[in-house]
């Protein structure tokens, strides 16, 4: 039998194993990216179109269209979209601290190798310069974030919420964030190794705070200090009615 502390840990262990797989892929990025590319290449207009959507899962407009079905069909959980507001949060920091840290130039400057940490430089255009990757003011773009992909972590992140809170979506979801992880390598947006990164940011931000009920907890100690010191916590209430509906939140 399977202790639920054993279970827990299953999706640290995989995010160690996406850590893994980025760090093997590093050196081969050129290589397997130019072929990626080139493959995609050949597929049909409607194809990419469709792909470049797909690509789109996990970002801002998913987010808001699936908050708004899930507090349709389920009013009564509601509440738990504050853990996808937390857990989209903690993914947005970690990865764009992440990228202006790292310091990766996109693919189209085919400089894999290059990773100008905190006090390196890239010229990036005419019009820019030279420019360190957390110059987010000057006019750089995303052109030195390509570590890790922020579309992979975000597509994972809400991959995890969604198989979380109705586990029977759980193949759809887990397949279209390995669709998005597969579409910023064919559009060559980045290399193989950042969506690997970006996968386990994602997962190890969204099972955080998913394992926690943080969002949820995060507004219980605002409202009993700022709004009323009387209040009971709501996150008790919440789970003893999943515990009645048989919905077990555990990852």
């Amino acid at each position: 039998m399977v202790e639920r502390s054993d279970y827990n840990r299953v999706p640290w262990r995989l995010a160690i194993g996406l850590v893994v797989l980025g760090l093997i892929a590093y050196p081969f990025d050129r290589t397997v990216s130019h072929w990626i590319v080139s493959a995609g290449q050949h597929l049909g207009g409607d194809v990419r179109r469709e792909l470049e959507a797909w690509q789109q899962f996990g970002q801002a407009g998913w987010l808001v269209v699936f908050a708004i079905g899930f507090a349709l069909v389920q009013p009564w959980r509601a509440r738990r979209l504050l853990d996808l507001a937390a857990a989209a949060g903690l993914t947005w920091g970690i990865a764009f601290a992440a990228k202006m840290t790292i310091g990766r130039p996109r693919p189209k400057f085919d400089d894999p190798s290059v990773l100008l940490g905190p006090f390196g430089a890239y010229p990036v255009n005419n019009e820019a310069g030279i420019r360190h990757a957390w110059e987010f003011w000057a006019p750089i773009s995303s052109d030195l974030w390509s570590m890790p992909s922020s579309h992979t972590a975000f597509a994972v992140m809400m991959a995890v919420f969604v198989s979380a809170m109705i586990p029977r979506l759980a193949p759809l979801v887990v397949g279209l964030a390995v669709l998005v992880g597969v579409s910023r390598v064919v559009f060559g947006a980045h290399y193989p190794s950042d969506v690997f990164f970006g996968a386990a940011v994602g997962l190890v931000s969204s099972c955080w705070v998913i394992q926690r009920s943080a969002g949820v907890r995060i507004l219980d100690w605002v409202w009993a200090r700022a709004i009323d010191r009387k209040a009971q916590p709501a996150l008790p209430g919440l789970e003893l009615a999943e515990r009645e509906h048989g919905i077990d939140n555990d990852l």
